[in-house]
């Protein structure tokens, strides 16, 4: 009869855990709820406060009752946090900026000097196909030609 009446009080603590963790919106694992149930009621008065009080939270800033706490621990420590984690996310869009802004210019940069060297050997070659250095003149445009076209191909395929 008593391990009856031991059963009923377990399904009863179950039952007000239940309750106070979905309070909460959380379940309470059945093995934790047996290993609760064998304590002592002060005992197990106790682990529930520890248990319900427990809380995670994951991201770049700490959940609202953390911040309230920084407040009352520091002298405005909410605005402070809150102050240094705006400056970094500035900073990091910042340099974000600078960088997608200095590699749009040395790809830019890049593609004007290619276009004026091609230009310069496309005169040379000219300059000598005119004075009847026609070979000449044909291999050093076919090589400008197939390296420009070539650069500009293995520039694009490596992007």
């Amino acid at each position: 009869m008593s391990r009856n009446k031991h059963k009923s009080n377990n399904k009863q603590i179950s039952k007000s855990l239940d309750k106070e963790f979905e309070e909460k919106g959380e379940a309470v694992p059945e093995d934790v709820a047996e290993i609760i149930n064998k304590l002592p009621k002060e005992d197990r008065k106790v682990i529930t406060r520890v248990l319900s009080v427990k809380q995670t939270y994951s991201g770049p800033l700490p959940d609202g009752e953390n911040i309230r706490i920084y407040n009352e621990v520091i002298p405005n420590g909410g605005d402070r946090l809150m102050s240094t984690v705006e400056k970094q996310l500035d900073h990091r869009i910042d340099m974000e900026n600078k960088g997608l802004s200095r590699s749009f210019n040395q790809s830019s940069t890049g593609q004007w000097m290619g276009f004026a060297i091609a230009i310069v050997f496309g005169i040379i070659a000219w300059d000598l196909a005119k004075s009847g250095f026609t070979v000449a003149a044909s291999i050093l445009g076919t090589v400008d030609l197939v390296a420009l076209v070539a650069v500009f191909i293995t520039g694009r395929s490596s992007k």
